[in-house]
């Protein structure tokens, strides 16, 4: 197994031409781009573009690609073919199940939802098994999703972190594929693989920019962290394509709970070393309640963030629900935490220095573009209809918190203590 050192970055993996291996694999149609032209306007900002992944596949989410392209690179390696030469799912399920005389192969994971619903729906189309875990308080609705698929699906009384390890030696026990999209002891290929799937939904959203504003670019980019994969993946794309094409790395700003902030929390202690969050990670931000960095994606993230590491308080993720409800995107809570934090930001009181002083760090302002990706649809009915009925929640001294990140590359002429800079 392809192992590469922790703290090794590597973006070229995750360029341009991967995107499109991944895209060519799939060969279905981009999900939609929605400009949202009144807020960019009352947020005095160029453009805000969100990239709908509630549309991928049917499944409410991005992690389909990523589930779906892992596991089709793990079969086709196992047969010995280039994953390109197998005609697709539909021809990768035949000659698989073929060679292997029928019998299929068990895929175990431990999932919040979208990744296990994304490992069931590949499973299913592949002509595989899956067996997922759950952390303790995980929504009916998200099992439900899982087994229509067919798979095994176990909610367990473990937080996230420690499922995982449970998923992995369950894979053990039974000789199972130990399928999970973040890194482990000597575990780094399949999460890899998971994390190129991630380059397609970047790859189209550059593309389908420049369609709708004549060329246009983002200038910034917001990226929901968890453990890291989507984030690293999708900065890594974003890297290699804007430096192959002689153009600057949009600013970047990573966006967790506040509960279960291990980026943030890593970027403060500033050496480059990851910091695990502990405890329940309670947050109705369910999708990045993660306490552990991967090993792939956070050396992406401690090198090219320039821009900012965000915790966010729940509730600005339902006042970007509400916001995208208005413009007729279904958005669930890791999809609304982008908009609300950035809507905050934008939207604050005169006297909000500590905004302002972001605002100022980032350079946002009149021509700036942002890219948002609304990761998820309403994957939680019962939690989305919820938050379509409450008040949006007012701007509050504490409900967010940042680490502004400047690259020695863009900020030589500053002394390195303006470099990182802590705000709370």
């Amino acid at each position: 197994m392809s192992s590469p050192p922790p703290g090794t970055v590597e973006t070229a993996r995750f360029g341009p031409e991967t995107a499109a291996h991944v895209r060519a694999f799939f060969g279905t149609e981009p999900t939609p781009l929605v400009p949202l032209r009144g807020s960019a306007a009352a947020w005095r900002l160029a453009g805000v573009y969100i990239k709908d992944e509630s549309k991928r596949l049917g499944q409410q989410a991005f992690k389909v690609f990523g589930g779906a392209y892992g596991m089709a690179c793990w079969m086709s390696k196992n047969l010995g073919v280039e994953l390109q030469s197998c005609g697709g799912i539909e021809g990768l399920r035949k000659t698989y199940l073929e060679k292997k005389g029928g019998v299929p192969t068990t895929f175990v994971t431990c999932t919040d939802g979208n990744h296990g619903r994304a490992v069931a729906w590949a499973a299913k189309q592949l002509g595989q098994k899956a067996v997922v875990y759950m952390p303790k308080g995980s929504a009916q609705a998200r099992v439900d999703h899982i087994t229509g698929h067919g798979a095994e699906c176990t909610v367990t009384e473990m937080n996230y972190d420690d499922c995982v390890k449970f998923a992995a030696e369950k894979a053990k026990q039974n000789g199972w594929v130990y399928f999970q999209d973040t890194t482990g002891p000597d575990y780094f290929e399949i999460p890899g693989w998971i994390m190129q799937g991630y380059t397609a939904m970047a790859d189209e959203a550059i593309e389908q920019i420049k369609q709708l504003d004549e060329g246009a670019l983002p200038t910034h980019v917001l990226l929901q962290v968890g453990v890291g994969s989507m984030a690293g993946a999708v900065l890594g794309y974003l890297v290699e394509r804007f430096r192959q094409e002689g153009l600057p790395v949009p600013v970047a700003m990573m966006l967790e709970p506040e509960n279960a902030a291990c980026a943030y929390e890593s970027a403060k202690k500033g050496d480059g070393s990851t910091v695990d969050v502990e405890g329940d990670l309670e947050s109705m931000i369910a999708g990045l309640c993660c306490g552990v960095l991967s090993d792939i994606g956070w050396p992406i993230l401690w090198k090219h963030v320039d821009g900012a590491f965000v915790k966010i308080a729940d509730g600005l993720a339902g006042n970007g629900m509400r916001l995208l409800k208005s413009e007729g995107v279904e958005a669930g809570e890791c999809g609304g935490a982008g908009v609300g934090f950035v809507r905050r930001l934008m939207l604050a009181p005169a006297d909000d220095k500590k905004a302002a002083e972001l605002r100022r760090g980032l350079g946002l302002g009149p021509e700036s573009r942002v890219l948002i990706f609304n990761t998820e649809g309403a994957t939680d009915p019962a939690n989305y209809e919820k938050q379509l009925q409450l008040p949006d929640v007012p701007a509050a001294a504490h409900d967010f918190e940042f680490v502004l990140r400047r690259l020695p590359e863009t900020a030589t002429s500053e002394p390195l203590a303006e470099m990182l800079k802590v705000q709370a």
